[in-house]
């Protein structure tokens, strides 16, 4: 499980970045089952909450925790640019409050929320080497799991039909 260490600043353009996440419909919903799931950002937003206000924040993350998080900040830089153009609103239940909870400027300043975006941009190419080797690792294990689904799919069949095998 890769522990990643994120300045402040860094910290809470993640939580951001997870509230983003699960903000959306179905984020936390296994694509195979169609049931919930509690392996995507759910239990890292928990635990960086009662970090927010450290300096440093430390958050421990699964393979596929890290690839979501990586689609999350890429989503997070279009939903900055959008919450600038649309004077502070948003789609997505709860990124409004969050940014202005975490990042006080930008209800004050024009443009801050576009500051918002170069910080993350710098911070998913930061993680860009870890994030790609978590993507690698979920891929992998996918394929695995398939692999193993075919093998037993393969075995239940009946011996002497060999026109199946």
């Amino acid at each position: 499980m890769p522990r990643i260490q994120l300045q402040n600043l860094d910290g809470r353009i993640v939580y951001v970045a997870t509230v983003y996440h699960l903000g959306r419909p179905g984020a936390e919903t296994d694509a195979v089952t169609l049931q919930r799931h509690d392996l995507g950002l759910g239990p890292v937003r928990e635990a960086l909450e009662p970090q927010i206000k450290q300096a440093v924040i430390t958050v421990e993350l699964s393979e596929y925790q890290l690839s979501r998080l990586g689609q999350a900040l890429l989503g997070v830089i279009n939903e900055l640019k959008q919450y600038e153009m649309a004077a502070g609103r948003s789609a997505v239940p709860g990124f409004s409050e969050a940014v202005q909870r975490l990042f006080p400027e930008v209800r004050d300043e024009s443009g801050a929320a576009l500051d918002l975006v170069q910080h993350t941009v710098m911070l998913h190419r930061r993680l860009g080497a870890a994030i790609r080797d978590a993507e690698a690792a979920v891929r992998a294990a996918r394929e695995e799991e398939e692999q193993g689904q075919r093998k037993r799919e393969r075995e239940r069949r009946p011996w002497w039909k060999v026109w199946q095998r």
